[in-house]
């Protein structure tokens, strides 16, 4: 479906199979503007279901065949299985199939320039900092993001055909419909071992997307992360580090100014450009906004307005979210679902928790079976820093229980890193748990990237 003409798109039908997903409602809401019809299944409720249902988009709560008749093309997520009802009756009456990923790629290969920003970590925020950046900068970008920006309280963005900012994600190589202009890898790790199958599996698949650049463009990694050397193949790149690591842009003078706020000299071309103070909490986030900075550079924003961007960010809802201060606790809330992400969200919680003089409790929700099978012990060891772990049931997104295992295994597994570890079956009761359990001064940090944003909401009542 390459070769779709979204300039002919008005009054055609489009069925979005799983359409509450983050990324399906967005491209719905582009194609309804361009005056698509839309149509849509999703077995959960949520936040984006609610705004399509209010945009008078027809929603159903179950799968059918009857859902699907009429519809000139389907487009489904990599989530959705070949024998789901709706996939069937498109394929078997010859309904034009559109992967949710190859979509994307066709939209934005209708823009002049396009901005993708992957890696394994940090995407979210990293492409939310950049439409931050073009938006104060008047540039009008369209962008799409895998979390709502908490200045627009959107996810997505029309604006002019000029640049188009996407988050790309890397499973099941979905990033390889889109041929960008900009290419970024923030970093790779091992992640989605159930369809890579290893580390090498996963370097392999972002050196294919490194390459799949348009001609002239460029691409741009982390001179400090080791699993992305490969690639540096050619002279067509650009690098970035918080180390001053030999990178084209780097950090100097990074300071702690308030609990886990940091600020740092951006340097660029080895020419100091200024002082950054972020709004947000996390060391890891100055990487993000080194990388925001540089394509900003790039594409010719002048550095005045990427700091007050960067400084007046107020950051993506589920990363690193304050929720609310519950009888002088402070609960924040975090996507975090690999390893290498939790470690960073306690890391920070530990630190707060240190000043304060409170307890670190961290509450996850894993996701999907396999991925807690294949980093088990990565899963249990980077909860290391916390005084108290609370799993709920692994939240099992495309996946039968049979691919992995479920959170009982986890929670015996960190038991060996940490000594007060519990697994409780349902969000009502962890709630009560922490009710019953937090004191003034401790932080609590709710980790997970599926419904555990219930959760996180009990807090906000």
């Amino acid at each position: 479906m390459e070769n779709l003409d979204l300039k002919n798109i008005k009054g055609k039908r489009f069925h979005f199979i799983g359409i509450g997903g983050i990324s399906m409602s967005a491209l719905a809401f582009m194609l309804k503007k361009e005056g698509a019809i839309i149509s849509g299944s999703d077995l959960q409720e949520n936040q984006e279901i609610k705004k399509l249902k209010g945009a008078g988009v027809a929603v159903y709560s179950f799968h059918s065949a009857k859902n699907v008749r009429g519809a000139d093309a389907v487009i489904y997520s990599s989530a959705i299985h070949d024998d789901n009802e709706e996939f069937i009756f498109a394929k078997q009456n010859n309904i034009p199939l559109i992967k949710r990923a190859e979509l994307l790629g066709i939209i934005a290969n209708k823009y002049k320039t396009i901005i993708s920003v992957a890696g394994s970590h940090g995407k979210t925020t990293t492409t939310a900092m950049l439409a931050e950046i073009f938006m104060q900068a008047n540039l009008k970008p369209t962008f799409h993001i895998g979390g709502e920006l908490v200045s627009t309280n959107s996810n997505y963005k029309i604006g002019n055909k000029k640049f188009f900012i996407t988050e790309s994600c890397e499973y099941k190589d979905n990033y390889l419909f889109i041929k960008p202009d900009i290419a970024v890898a923030l970093n790779i790790d091992a992640d989605h071992l159930d369809y890579f199958g290893s580390l090498e599996g996963v370097k392999k698949s972002f050196l294919k997307y490194a390459k799949n650049v348009r001609q002239g463009g460029i691409r741009i990694f982390s001179a400090d992360d080791k699993n992305s050397k490969e690639l540096a193949f050619d002279k067509n790149q650009a690098t970035f580090s918080v180390k001053d690591n030999g990178a084209d842009i780097y950090a100097k003078n990074i300071k702690e100014y308030k609990p886990c706020f940091y600020s740092f000299d951006v340097y660029f071309n080895k020419t100091k450009l200024g002082n950054i103070k972020l709004n947000i909490i996390g060391k890891h986030n100055i990487s993000n906004a080194l990388v925001a900075t540089l394509i900003s550079i790039i594409c010719r924003i002048d550095f005045e307005v990427i700091k007050f961007s960067l400084e007046h960010f107020l950051g993506v809802k589920r990363r690193c979210e304050f929720v609310s201060n519950r009888g002088g606790a402070m609960i924040f809330h975090d996507y975090a679902h690999h390893p290498e992400q939790i470690e960073k969200m306690l890391d920070c919680g530990r630190e707060l928790a240190d000043k304060s003089g409170g307890r670190l409790i961290a509450v996850f929700e894993p996701h999907t079976y396999s991925r807690t099978k294949f980093l088990l012990n990565d899963f249990a060891k980077s909860f290391k820093n916390a005084d108290e772990v609370i799993f709920a049931p692994v939240y099992s997104a495309r996946e039968e229980k049979s691919a992995g295992v479920e959170s009982d295994v986890l929670a015996n597994e960190t038991q060996k890193y940490v000594n007060n570890v519990k697994y409780i079956l349902t969000y009502n009761k962890i709630f009560e748990h922490l009710l019953s359990e937090i004191k003034s001064d401790d932080v609590v940090m709710i980790l997970g990237a599926g419904t555990i944003e219930h959760l996180a909401d009990m807090f906000r009542k």
